[in-house]
Parts: C-alpha cells; sequence; structure tokens
C-alpha cells in the first residue's frame, strides 16, 4: 500500500437515502479512483452500528500511486448532526484535506424513503416527524458544520433528481471538480440500494426470525421456494407525509432551505421554499 497523499481523499457525505450507493458504485469505475474496501466505513462516526474498527484511516485502501490519484469513500452518518456529532472537527484532526460531495433530495421525499426503508426494523423507534429524520433533510445545518473546517470550493453539492435522470452529467460534473478525465465512458448507469416495498409476509418473517432465529433453521432451497411462491404478494403502501406533516416539516425547514439557496446558490425554490408556491 501507498502512501496516501493529504488532498487526494474524495468522501461523500450524503444525504442518506438520496443516491449515495449508486453514485459510489460509478465513481469507483473511474480508472483513477481507489474505491474502499467497504463502501460505507463511517471511519469518524460512534453510532453507526455497521462502521469498521480499523486503527488508521488509511488501511481502508490499497492505494497505489502509480495508479490512482483518489481514494474514495462514501458514508451518510456524516452528515446526522446531531446524532453523529464534530464530524468535521475528526476530519480536520486527522490531517487530511477531502473533496466532499452531498447530494440533496427533496426533502420531504427523502424522509419518507429513509422511514419506509427502517420502519419495518423491529429496533426502529422514529416516527416520520421523528427529529432526527427532519435533521438528516436539514441540509444547510449539516453543511455549516463542515464549513468551520473545509473551504467551500472543496465541497460539490449535487442533486439527486438530476443524477436519476442524467447520471452522466452529474458524474462530468464531479470529473470537473476534481479534475480527471471527463471521457470516461461509463456501460450502465444501474440502480443501487432502491429502498424495496415490502409484503406482509416480509415483514412477518422478519418478526419471527428476530425472536426465533428462524433463518438459521430453514434449508436455503426451501426459503427459495417461498420468496418464490410469495413474489407476487401485494406490497404494504409506503407511508407518505400527509398534508399537516409536511406543512410541519415544511415550518422547521424554511428558515434554513432559503439560507441554503442564498448561501450555497443550491435551487431549493423546487421544492416549495422561498417561492410563492408552497405545499
Amino acid at each position: 500500500m501507498s502512501f496516501i497523499p493529504k488532498e487526494a481523499h474524495v468522501i461523500i457525505i450524503g444525504a442518506m437515502k438520496s443516491g449515495t450507493t449508486s453514485l459510489y458504485s460509478y465513481l469507483a469505475q473511474h480508472p483513477e479512483i481507489c474505491e474502499c474496501r467497504i463502501k460505507e466505513p463511517e471511519y469518524f462516526t460512534q453510532h453507526q452500528s455497521h462502521g469498521v474498527q480499523e486503527k488508521k484511516y488509511e488501511e481502508l485502501w490499497n492505494f497505489d500511486e502509480t495508479v490512482h490519484r483518489y481514494v474514495l469513500e462514501s458514508s451518510t452518518g456524516y452528515t446526522k448532526y446531531p446524532l453523529e456529532k464534530d464530524i468535521p472537527a475528526k476530519i480536520s484532526e486527522y490531517g487530511i484535506k477531502p473533496w466532499f460531495i452531498y447530494i440533496l433530495r427533496d426533502p420531504f421525499e427523502r424522509i419518507e424513503s429513509h422511514f419506509n426503508a427502517g420502519r419495518f426494523n423491529p429496533e426502529w423507534k422514529h416516527s416520520i416527524l421523528d427529529e432526527h429524520l427532519i435533521s438528516v433533510s436539514n441540509y444547510y445545518m449539516q453543511l455549516q458544520r463542515f464549513k468551520e473546517y473545509f473551504p467551500r470550493d472543496r465541497i460539490l453539492l449535487l442533486d439527486f433528481s438530476e443524477l436519476e435522470t442524467s447520471p452522466g452529467n452529474v458524474l462530468r460534473r464531479i470529473y470537473r471538480f476534481l479534475k480527471l478525465d471527463e471521457s470516461f465512458f461509463h456501460d450502465s448507469y444501474d440502480i443501487k440500494n432502491k429502498t424495496i416495498a415490502k409484503t406482509k409476509w416480509d415483514i412477518a418473517y422478519r418478526k419471527l426470525n428476530r425472536t426465533t432465529g428462524i433463518n438459521r433453521i430453514i434449508p436455503e432451497p426451501l426459503k427459495r421456494a417461498c420468496r418464490r411462491l410469495l413474489s407476487g404478494k401485494k406490497p404494504v403502501p409506503k407511508r407518505l407525509l400527509t398534508f399537516d406533516e409536511r406543512k410541519i416539516v415544511y415550518g422547521i425547514l424554511e428558515g434554513d432551505m432559503i439560507r441554503l439557496r442564498e448561501e450555497y446558490g443550491f435551487d431549493t425554490g423546487k421544492w416549495g421554499f422561498g417561492t410563492d408556491r408552497r405545499l
């Protein structure tokens, strides 16, 4: 493993449920980018259960200075303040000077996707109006913590809707940001980690496995047969914000969404903030 220059780090910092997994998979294909051994290492967080326990951050990559210009990771926990505190300070204190990529999604859609991704987990304890879900959608608040430690020109803001409709354009923006060859061609842009609707069987099986560990007992061929038999079952409808709930979220986020537009030049008007069109 070669020495990794302190300015060779590229970190996708969020937002959760905003296409970070797909974007990571696209960028990892570029020959000058060295992908992390674990896509979401959460090295600098404290409360993300899937985080790695490596003693040294640089041990997460097989960096070859004769091939690579950057190392890449993607940890959405880095923009989950106040659950995760002091993340920018920890990154700065480690002595690196990363390039940050932050994908922003319609905050109402992001909250719904976040909630539906976790609602059937037996350990899930959040309501759809939980402060944590709303805070993760407060992009201005999250950015201000990074602004204290890193210059604005090292943070690239992207639009989730553009990543969905024109991923090639988004990647070219990133390559310009990193001064990489923009002509690199991607064969496909498959969506990764999409929230999948659950059937009543999925929910019941997860609860049963939680209490009995049945997943370890049933032979794999039998499990595959059950999945085939039940795959056509009607999924449980996704939980969406009601009109009144959207008004509450709007009231909480409105001021910071306007500041996001004014200070960072990101168009929050398309989400209904700072325009005559509200909800």
